[in-house]
């Protein structure tokens, strides 16, 4: 009986981690999502500080902040800023204006 407790003891303590990272991804999925997001977001180099974009295609801002939360821009028409939360930033439809004075495609 003794052996047996002690089996049950072994494979539950090897295995609680297991366990233990599974109730907290579950808990804290949304943190984890937005947190990803954010980052992909800062890490890429479609957009960066102080680049000029249109929001939805007809209002000009620029970014003025990012973060891995947030992102805040300065809209020229409404002399306000915006904050979007980057989660929800990819539902935004940014475009950005080529630079002219880089390479050309030929």
């Amino acid at each position: 009986m003794e052996e047996l407790q002690k089996t049950i003891e072994a494979f539950i303590g090897s295995w609680i981690w297991i366990l233990a990272a599974g109730i907290v991804s579950i808990a804290f999925k949304d943190t984890i999502a937005k947190f990803w997001s954010g980052l992909s977001f800062l890490i890429g180099n479609d957009f960066n500080v102080d680049d000029i974009v249109y929001i939805n295609g007809n209002k000009k801002a620029r970014i003025v902040r990012q973060s891995i939360y947030r992102t805040t821009f300065y809209l020229y028409d409404h002399n306000r800023k915006f904050v979007v939360p980057n989660d929800r930033i990819w539902s935004l439809n940014l475009e950005k204006d080529l630079d002219n004075t880089s390479d050309k495609i030929s």
